[in-house]
Order: C-alpha cells, then sequence, then structure tokens
C-alpha cells in the first residue's frame, strides 16, 4: 500500500458520502428499504449510488 500525499490528490474527482441510514431518514424512505439499501451497499454510499439503487414506488398508472 502506497502512502498519498494529501496535497496531491484530484478533488474533481471527490464525492460526497452518505451513511445510508441518515440519507433514507432525511429522504423519508421506510426502514424495510433502508434494510434493503445496506445489504445492497453496505453502511455508506455514495449520492449517485442511492439514487441509482432506491426503489420508489410507480405514483403514476396509465
Amino acid at each position: 500500500m502506497k502512502h498519498a500525499d494529501i496535497g496531491k490528490l484530484d478533488k474533481s474527482q471527490a464525492r460526497h458520502v452518505w451513511d445510508v441510514a441518515e440519507y433514507c431518514r432525511r429522504s423519508g424512505i421506510n426502514k424495510a428499504e433502508e434494510r434493503r439499501l445496506i445489504r445492497v451497499l453496505g453502511r455508506y454510499a455514495s449520492s449517485h449510488e442511492l439514487q441509482m439503487n432506491v426503489v420508489r414506488p410507480q405514483t403514476r398508472v396509465r
């Protein structure tokens, strides 16, 4: 494993990482969906991963 110098890191690639439980609480996602997300993604995930894996019920029926 190499030591990374923090000053040389490219900050344009930095991503916000959420605690999955915190994200679910703020987004109003129910506990069953929260447990599923933790099982799929782990305790922490990027906002993009969370958004792509949340299953929302269909609101409009044709």
